[in-house]
């Protein structure tokens, strides 16, 4: 049990601030109506009307200000929820205006002065507010708007200059809210109550960004909220438009628009300030410093060079493992092998091996990029091109045509960036027919059969696209091709780090890679590699090269 205890999460000090402003208000609310018989008053007209406009015009002055900030810090942050805020409190701060001015006792706005006029101001501007505050929490408080300003200052304007000649010259439509002598009808507390549940669900969704980001600008904002629900909560009590509660109402409106307004300023106004004085105290911090700060991140910079050299060293040494012996004889068929990489990593790989008693299979590809990224495509590739892996028994395992399909649409089903392809070409060897089949998988070069004749022959008959995103546009085809080889026959596979492929970077030329293969057929396998290496470095030293440089030689015995 104290081990689960102790793993509960602690009760967040702002709440509890929050839930005993909640309690105070409600014991408050509670208390006045338990010693109404001593507390409860209707003032005198012309003193309260002193106090109802001073208070309206604080919460007045605020809801200008509010739409002030929100409107012109717009601009910087395009945030939805302030063009939401900008047309609330502009309508807002309209609508509690003509209720001062309307309300009973005063000279009048455009019209006679009158309960029924103030309190349909009254109700609008609270139906607006709260619905409002419900409609700007459901928005992202991070989420962007390209809609202009102008558009929602103009629209806040028609909808005042609709409530205006609603409220003065049609104020006959509205139902009535308050009878003289009576009270509020019933339809006036029943909106209220909805009032105060649509402030209470935007408080909620404040406490939700607030759990979000821990910024407690937004417990202000919800407890702002929350005393706006104990502002309607007060006008579904009071008796007289001048007496004690009506009074109450006023002051936890002051103390909203207070709460919300210090929230939205200092989301809007203060925290970019506070945040930029920060960053200027750190940036003194850093420039007394900053010569320590640079030998320190000097020495951190060498030693994760040191450590990531290190482990690139060792996937080197990894990568390597996957490739073949340079020499190896399989099923009397010796293979010739080579590469070099022109990083510590290379995005070459090719392969020969066993896949029955008379059948040997080959491959050799070429992934997009060098270094890590190559790397791990190479072992990805390794994976599914190898008949080991990836095809059941029966399902093609000596089929390069089948293997090129398996592999194109394994790629397609992985989450690789849409830049990344490979090229690779994939042949299966019968030993006892002598027969080579072969199938390309976009592979920029083309192995060549080299005749002891001196005739060269490429393997150019199959037909196949290179592996990459691309099955929801085009399903490629795949289609093998074979060649019967004869005793002597040589095969060269190489990448295009060694003759021109797409971009040209091959140390040699197609075409004088021929007459290099074509001059030499009449000597040995042993003999044409050593030439093959000494012209490597010969035009190597001529010009760099940044590519990887993999061939295999097979010679048929």
């Amino acid at each position: 049990m104290t081990k689960i205890a102790a793993k509960k999460e602690k009760l967040d000090a702002n709440y509890i601030y929050l839930l005993l402003a909640g309690a105070l208000s409600f014991i408050l609310l509670y208390a006045v109506g338990k010693l109404e018989d001593f507390i409860y008053e209707v003032f005198p007209i012309s003193a309260f009307l002193h106090w109802h406009t001073g208070m309206e015009f604080i919460t007045i002055i605020i809801s200008f200000a509010l739409f002030i900030i929100t409107y012109y810090t717009f601009t910087k942050n395009s945030r939805a929820r302030l063009l939401i805020f900008s047309l609330i409190f502009f309508v807002i701060g309209i609508t509690d205006f003509l209720h001062t001015m309307n309300y009973n006792g005063m000279q009048g706005f455009f019209g006679e002065s009158s309960i029924p006029t103030a309190t349909t101001y009254w109700m609008i501007s609270r139906l607006i507010m709260s619905f409002g505050l419900l409609f700007a929490g459901t928005v992202p408080y991070n989420r962007k708007t390209e809609s202009s300003r102008r558009y929602a200052l103009g629209g806040s304007i028609a909808v005042s200059i609709l409530i205006f000649y609603l409220g003065t010259y049609r104020i006959d439509i509205f139902p009535t809210f308050f009878i003289p002598e009576v009270g509020l009808t019933k339809l006036k507390v029943y909106l209220e109550y909805v009032i105060i549940l649509a402030f209470l669900v935007a408080a909620v969704l404040a406490l939700k960004d607030y759990r979000k980001t821990k910024d407690r600008i937004f417990i202000i904002y919800s407890a702002g909220l929350l005393f706006a629900a104990f502002t309607d909560a007060s006008f579904t009590l009071y008796k007289s438009v001048y007496d004690t509660y009506n009074l109450i109402g006023h002051l936890f409106k002051i103390l909203s628009s207070y709460l919300i307004f210090r929230a939205i300023f200092l989301y809007n106004l203060d925290t970019p300030y506070r945040q930029l004085r920060e960053a200027r105290i750190q940036l003194k911090a850093y420039a007394d410093n900053l010569e320590e700060i640079v030998e320190r991140r000097t020495r951190e910079i060498r030693d994760t060079n040191v450590k990531m050299m290190a482990e690139l060293e060792y996937a080197k040494l990894i990568q390597q493992s996957l490739l073949p012996p340079k020499q190896v004889t399989l099923h009397g068929i010796r293979f010739t092998s080579d590469y070099i990489p022109c990083q510590s990593l290379s995005g070459d790989l090719y392969q020969f091996f066993k896949i029955d008693d008379r059948l040997l299979g080959l491959y050799i590809a070429d992934v997009s990029g060098h270094g890590v990224s190559a790397a791990m495509l190479t072992v990805f590739t390794e994976r599914l091109i190898n008949p080991v892996y990836g095809m059941r028994e029966g399902e093609g395992k000596a089929s390069p045509e089948k293997s090129m399909r398996f592999l194109f649409n394994e790629f397609n089903k992985a989450n690789f960036p849409d830049e990344m392809h490979i090229v690779a070409f994939k042949a299966v060897f019968d030993i006892e027919s002598k027969i080579l089949t072969y199938c390309t998988g976009g592979m920029n070069t083309v192995p060549v059969v080299i005749r002891a004749s001196g005739e060269i022959i490429p393997l150019d008959q199959s037909t196949g696209f290179p592996i990459c995103k691309f099955d929801e546009f085009y399903q490629p085809e795949f289609r093998e091709a074979t060649i019967t080889l004869i005793a002597g026959d040589r095969i060269l596979f190489y990448t295009d780090g060694l003759a021109d492929g797409f971009k040209g970077s091959g140390v040699f030329d197609t075409s004088s890679l021929q007459e290099f293969l074509k001059h030499n057929s009449h000597v040995s396998t042993r003999q044409l590699e050593d030439k093959l290496q000494q012209e490597i470095r010969r035009l190597m030293n001529q010009r760099s090269n940044d590519d990887d440089i993999t061939y295999f030689i097979m010679e048929v015995e």
